[in-house]
């Protein structure tokens, strides 16, 4: 109840200060209430899982400034769950900046910092493990000619971990904190009317912190994306990844894979829309025992408009994790395969611009040889705009 009255209240004083008049400020109040089946992600077939109701209440503020070269979006969340009556706070902020000087140079930057629950991949019995993450990232661009554009980004992108927890049973440390650099240069040229082309080389240096080891990637790869008409838009690319691997011991590991990647988008102006994605790429570890893994994933989303009030959404994302012994961080003969999916389904009303509501699903389902696990959760929403 306290949380209802606190979303009332916040309401009350965005009206007394005249927030809503200012077209640049977008005001949402955000309640849900969620029962999950399995709350601590506890192994299938174990008999001490545990069930819970929570109740999430949420804020969002979405503000442009200065003629819109600067945008401001924060998501706030109060999370109180009932099973052990505790209040967890998530939630994100992050800025955007865009500067035009003179009609050739375009120079962005963002900043993104959040507080987020762990991955799938990560268990631990009654321990709210979550972590911090900061994205910090700049981009100039350059078009000499209208057919032809060089990028050149910087992206510094720290996380940090809630809990540094043991490995196994012994009191050696996840360490799983890292800082990451990443440098990409794109060159993109318009060909005819519905090609466009771009060649895209990024180079990462990601170190874990303590002694756990690192990992540094060079990625080339070219893109083709074709706009066949007005509401279609198709993406492939394919290239190679050159990635060294450092272990706990400081040993170097050469390795180099293919990478490759679609994307299809369709979309009508009723707001019905369709989308596929595919990517294989190397990734840092959130698993302790691994520096580094492979993930081919496969991503389904749709949305579609029943009644102009009435709207239907879902996604589905299939997620193969490779976990290979050159990425071993204490170079064992160690690997693991594990498959995660993910899914969800969403009915939602929208009465007007200002009060929307929601029911709908959410899924996770975790395979791999230690252990398999199910997570459920059903919520029911409401969200008032100012």
């Amino acid at each position: 109840m306290r949380f209802i009255l606190l979303s009332i209240l916040f309401c009350l004083s965005l009206e007394s200060f005249g927030l809503p008049g200012n077209k640049n400020i977008k005001i949402t109040s955000f309640s849900r209430v969620f029962y999950d089946d399995n709350v601590f992600m506890r192994a299938s077939g174990t008999t001490n899982q545990l069930d819970t109701f929570y109740y999430s209440q949420s804020f969002g503020v979405d503000a442009k400034f200065f003629r819109d070269t600067i945008t401001l979006k924060a998501t706030p969340e109060i999370r109180h769950r009932q099973v052990d009556d505790k209040t967890l706070f998530f939630g994100s902020v992050g800025t955007k900046t865009k500067h035009s000087f003179g009609p050739k140079i375009v120079v962005d930057s963002a900043n993104t910092f959040s507080h987020s629950e762990r991955e799938p991949s990560s268990l631990d019995d009654n321990i709210d493990v979550t972590y911090f993450m900061n994205k910090s990232s700049a981009q100039i661009s350059w078009q000499p000619t209208y057919l032809n554009k060089v990028r050149f980004g910087y992206e510094n992108y720290i996380k940090r971990w809630s809990e540094n927890l043991p490995v196994g049973s012994g009191t050696e440390l996840t360490n799983g904190d890292f800082t990451k650099n990443s440098y990409t240069l794109t060159l993109e040229r318009i060909s005819g009317k519905r090609f466009i082309l771009e060649a895209i080389g990024k180079k990462s240096l990601l170190e874990y912190n303590g002694d756990r080891g690192a990992l540094d990637t060079d990625t080339l790869y070219g893109q083709i994306s074709y706009v066949p008409n007005s509401y279609t838009i198709i993406k492939v690319n394919y290239g190679r990844i050159f990635a060294e691997t450092i272990n706990q011991a400081g040993e170097l590991t050469e390795y180099t894979t293919p990478t490759y990647g679609a994307n299809i988008t369709f979309f009508t102006p009723r707001g019905t829309v369709l989308g596929f994605n595919t990517i294989y790429e190397v990734m840092d570890s959130s698993v302790a025992y691994w520096n580094m893994k492979e993930n081919l994933k496969f991503m389904l989303i749709a949305k579609y408009k029943i009644t102009p009030k009435l709207e239907l959404s879902g996604m589905l994302l299939d997620m193969h994790t490779t976990y290979k012994d050159i990425g071993n961080r204490y170079n064992l003969v160690l690997e693991r395969e594990e498959e995660v999916l993910v899914s969800s389904i969403t009915l939602s009303w929208k009465y007007n611009e200002f009060h929307y509501a929601e029911v709908g699903y959410q899924g996770m389902h975790l395979f791999n040889d230690d252990a398999d696990v199910f997570k459920n959760k059903y919520f029911i929403g409401y969200r008032l705009n100012f």
